[in-house]
């Protein structure tokens, strides 16, 4: 009895699908139940049938035949599969395309990214605040604080780069935005963007 059941557990075979989707797709806006369709939908792709009956997967999930079908219509919706219509040997025939779903995984991760970025930014550009106003001895302006904007969103100067500004107007006791915003400009015309170019512009004049 146990081979058999173990014969019959390897020739079962195995449905793969990426663990992105497995711990991303409550992001995605699918629930449990929409997963779980969504891999019988691999399932049976993998077995070589695009386009299951509706009462199959009812069979294998335990679920109404009618919630089969709001939950394929709602990964449609959800742009998590596509319905599509192929021709082969001149005849038409509808399949599931699961192909999508890898699109949306990539549009979150393209956002969650640009999200930590944002955030990141915002931590450090408050960051350099406080290193401004304890350099200074004194609290910094909101004029102040919109000429470090500007830096940063208008000039695409780094913080870093404006950082190292702060240090060379404290050297020259210069305690004014004013002072390192000309040292910015001044670095901007001899081509210097980064503080490796500073870096390597100082190495030449020997300094």
């Amino acid at each position: 009895m146990e081979d058999k059941f173990f014969n019959r557990f390897l020739n079962s075979g195995s449905t793969n699908i990426s663990n992105l989707i497995v711990q991303n797709y409550r992001k995605l806006g699918m629930t449990e139940k929409d997963l779980v369709i969504y891999l019988n939908l691999q399932m049976f792709a993998q077995q070589g049938n695009q386009f299951p009956p509706v009462v199959n997967i009812a069979n294998n999930t335990g679920f109404e035949e009618n919630d089969i079908f709001n939950g394929i219509q709602t990964l449609i919706k959800l742009g998590i599969i596509e319905l599509k219509t192929i021709v082969e040997n001149h005849q038409q025939r509808d399949i599931y395309s699961l192909t999508p779903i890898f699109n949306r995984l990539n549009a979150l991760f393209i956002q969650e990214n640009d999200s930590n970025a944002e955030k990141k930014l915002m931590s450090d550009t408050e960051q350099l605040f406080k290193k401004i106003e304890v350099e200074f001895g004194r609290p910094i302006s909101p004029i102040e604080q919109e000429q470090v904007h500007q830096w940063i969103d208008d000039d695409h100067y780094g913080i870093k780069l404006i950082d190292l500004a702060l240090r060379e107007a404290v050297l020259n006791q210069a305690y004014s935005l004013k002072y390192m915003d000309r040292i910015l400009i001044s670095w901007e015309k001899s081509n210097i963007k980064t503080p490796e170019q500073l870096q390597e512009r100082r190495k030449k004049l020997g300094y």
